[in-house]
């Protein structure tokens, strides 16, 4: 499995992509958001002028308020396309980390496999020169 550690690089990589998908949706749906705030506070400001001077505002605001109502709805729109986009992009995610943490845990596995058999080598090594000492001392 000499492929593993490149197997990990590339899933941490695709990870980091979908994150930064994921991240530029949740910021995407933050601006619909402050437009759809924007929009409000400039139909209140032009409903106070309205207030002011009905004859001047009765033809104008007519046309105004369709147009509110039509960006309104686009940003209803946009902003409920984008939560859906994060519920997928979300959902990408954590199917990434999964499979990223699948290949770091086998990689920890054979790692503490490989040490494992070093240090049984090892062992071996030293209780076998254990042994002959014990033998030179048993011999004297």
């Amino acid at each position: 499995m000499k492929g593993l550690p490149n197997l990990i690089r590339l899933h941490r990589w695709r990870l980091d992509e979908k994150r930064k998908t994921l991240s530029e949706l949740e910021r995407l749906g933050t601006d619909l958001r402050q437009q759809a705030l924007r929009l409000e506070d400039e139909l209140k400001q032009e409903q106070q002028t309205a207030a002011r001077s009905p004859e001047e505002a009765g033809y104008a605001y007519g046309r105004y308020a369709g147009r509110v109502i039509a960006r309104r709805q686009a940003i209803a729109a946009s902003l409920a396309e984008v939560k859906a986009k994060i519920t997928q992009a979300a959902a990408a995610v954590t199917e990434s980390f999964r499979e990223l943490k699948r290949f770091e845990i086998a990689q920890e596995r054979r790692e503490r496999a490989e040490f494992e058999k070093e240090a049984k080598a090892e062992r071996s090594i030293l209780d076998e020169m254990g042994l002959q000492a014990h033998r030179k001392d048993a011999a004297r």
